[in-house]
């Protein structure tokens, strides 16, 4: 796969959680149906992961790296996913932003699953490209 695709799969990933974000505060859509937070959540640690694996393996700007394995894109991708939801849960409760009406802990406990399930399937995803690429079918 591409940089370039990489850019075009980040590009509509934000697009769309903006788009859910947006909408979910314009029409209340968090406060009418509870599980509404997990799409973006999803989505969100999908375009996370994926921008990791791009700026760390893709982009040239950390440097060169060898090219991955796929079991070490799944990893970084699991992995961004992971630590970049936990810091948002703990950004949001610094900020005060903990009055999910099925409680904190919970809807804490579901975002991180959400955004942990989106950077498996990137990971997935990135690791089947990887393997497809590195050994092609005759």
């Amino acid at each position: 796969m591409s940089r370039t695709s990489l850019l075009y799969i980040l590009a509509g990933l934000i697009i769309i959680v903006a788009a859910l974000h947006g909408s979910a505060l314009m029409f209340s859509l968090y406060w009418h149906f509870s599980w509404f937070d997990i799409l973006p959540h999803t989505l969100g640690g999908m375009f996370v992961s994926l921008l990791s694996v791009w700026l760390w393996f893709f982009s040239g700007y950390m440097g060169a790296h060898p090219i991955p394995t796929s079991v070490v894109l799944f990893w970084v991708a699991l992995f961004s996913a992971l630590s970049i939801g936990i810091g948002w849960e703990v950004f949001e409760r610094v900020l005060g932003h903990t009055w999910s009406p099925e409680g904190y802990w919970f809807d804490t406990h579901v975002d991180i699953i959400s955004d942990t399930v989106g950077g498996i399937i990137i990971g997935l995803f990135l690791a089947r490209t990887a393997q497809q690429t590195l050994n092609p079918k005759p």
